[in-house]
């Protein structure tokens, strides 16, 4: 779904090909080269891979569909962007999905079910700061951060959840978390955090492995062991 959003955004920066059956074209692509890079996927049969496939067809067709669809030229895509920024130690480094003519950074999230819009924004609160942070190092203040979730219920709904800028608080708050998580990648503090995020956490056999004081090395020795 992302390569199908992303084919439709550069068509329409380049003035190139943003046309259903072209975007269609791109998702196809897309899923086969994960099935075939990323796999051996775990289908019951056939018919549950067809499913999953025109699934994500409906939802990407919903978006090109919905008011949402970008219909001006945008200001970038995927573009990577690193900057410095005061208080962190390490430059900033990212790529927005999308960048709006008025310099919205604006990110796609897939879900099985309708977010609480209420509490969305804070969610993604340490991505959306960051998105800012870098397009301010450029010069430039967006309007609003926002977040588009493509909801793949039966009948696929296109979400838009608005935020204000960051104001300096937000800011300073968001650098001290980014430079806390520096700091503990640095002297390697990796201890479990357990949380919902850990029922498709790849690394849940580390964290079983985890003891005080242990560094990441003396984990990965212990578990391959």
């Amino acid at each position: 779904m992302h390569a199908a959003l992303q084919s439709f955004h550069l068509a329409r920066w380049r003035g190139g090909d943003d046309s259903v059956e072209a975007v269609s074209e791109a998702y196809e692509a897309a899923f086969l080269r994960l099935e075939r890079e990323e796999g051996p996927f775990n289908f019951d049969d056939e018919a549950e891979r067809e499913k999953c496939r025109l699934n994500g067809l409906r939802v990407i067709a919903a978006y090109l569909d919905s008011p949402e669809a970008m219909q001006e030229k945008p200001r970038a895509v995927e573009v990577l962007l690193k900057e410095e920024i005061p208080g962190l130690s390490v430059p900033l480094t990212g790529a927005m999905d999308l960048v709006e003519g008025n310099f919205t950074p604006v990110d796609f999230k897939s879900a099985a079910a309708k977010p609480d819009t209420e509490h969305a924004a804070f969610d993604h609160e340490i991505q959306l700061v960051s998105y800012q942070l870098l397009l301010e190092a450029i010069g430039e203040s967006p309007p609003s951060l926002d977040l588009v979730f493509l909801v793949k219920t039966k009948t696929p709904q296109v979400i838009r959840v608005k935020s204000a800028p960051a104001d300096a608080h937000r800011k300073a708050r968001v650098v001290a978390l980014l430079e806390t998580a520096v700091d503990g990648i640095l002297h390697g503090r990796f201890h479990p955090q357990p949380s919902m995020h850990c029922s498709w956490c790849q690394f849940r056999n580390e964290c079983k492995a985890w003891l005080p004081g242990m560094t990441a090395e003396e984990i990965h020795r212990r578990n391959a062991a």
